[in-house]
């Protein structure tokens, strides 16, 4: 099972699709446990996303394998103490995953690398990387020979900037966590509705919804599947407020069947502007 679960939901109000604000420990409950009979491993979390942290240690049963991230710091003294306070918040002796919330942190202070080699050595966390924004920060920090065990990355149907470097992270041994597969609910739009701004996807939107009423797919079905069946990538972390709602992604992963033809046609799709494919644009 490729599916892993984002927590942002679970600690702070998150999303223009999350109307509800933040799940009740009954509703985690319940996701933690579909997710545990569906096979999901892995919870994505970090100390910026409020008290996910410390819901993940009251309510998973130590069940799932946590990747977490540590916010900007100017010193490896800063970084002993975000790792040590996540240890604490999550209760557990290892981290499976621990990652800088931005690749630029590490390129700016390359010397932080030697502290989270140290913590490997030691232990206490499992595999180091950096969660990335552009393929200049990836370049960035190999050149720097900064080489990660796991990185996370946005990679969807219409933004595939980083699809040429996946081959490249896997002969390094990289293992790869996908966000951002539904681009953050602009998929599911209306693109009469779009704002002003991001006008110019329009006819991208429309090309991308008319190909799933010809295959009779629906988006969210076709976006997900489309990023898991890519055989260098390892897991894709989708933000979770509702039992309801990854019920129904694992629904869509199960009922999902092959079809090269579309796949080929979706990867055809090609977005001029593609600087607006970052939500940091919008």
């Amino acid at each position: 099972m490729k599916l892993a679960i984002g927590t942002v939901q679970f600690g702070i109000p998150y999303g223009i699709n999350n109307p509800t604000g933040i799940p009740s420990d009954g509703e985690i409950t319940k996701i933690f446990t579909l997710a545990n009979h569906a096979g999901i491993k892995i919870l994505d979390t970090a100390p910026a996303y409020g008290n996910a942290e410390e819901k993940i240690a009251q309510l998973s049963n130590d069940q799932f394998r946590i990747v977490t991230k540590f916010s900007s710091v100017a010193s490896s003294n800063e970084l002993k103490k975000q790792i040590l306070n996540s240890l604490g918040k999550l209760k557990i002796k290892c981290i499976y995953g621990y990652l800088a919330h931005s690749a630029s942190n590490l390129i700016e202070f390359p010397e932080l690398w030697t502290l989270l080699l140290q913590a490997k050595q030691d232990k206490i966390i499992e595999k180091i990387g950096y969660s990335l924004y552009s393929t200049e920060q990836l370049e960035k920090s190999l050149d720097l020979n900064l080489i990660p065990d796991l990185v996370q990355l946005p990679y969807s149907i219409l933004d595939r900037k980083f699809e040429k470097h996946l081959p490249q992270l896997k002969q390094l041994g990289t293992e790869i966590h996908i966000r951002s597969v539904f681009l953050q609910g602009l998929y599911f739009m209306n693109s009469s509705n779009l704002p002003q701004k991001l006008e110019p996807l329009k006819s991208n939107l429309e090309e991308l919804h008319t190909c799933c009423e010809k295959y009779n797919i629906s988006v969210g079905a076709l976006a997900l599947n489309f990023v898991l069946e890519n055989p260098y990538i390892d897991h894709v972390v989708v933000g979770i407020d509702k039992s309801s709602q990854l019920e129904e992604n694992i629904k869509m992963i199960q009922n999902w069947q092959q079809n090269k033809e579309l796949i080929e046609y979706t990867s055809q799709i090609n977005v001029t502007q593609k600087e607006l494919l970052n939500p940091a644009n919008w």
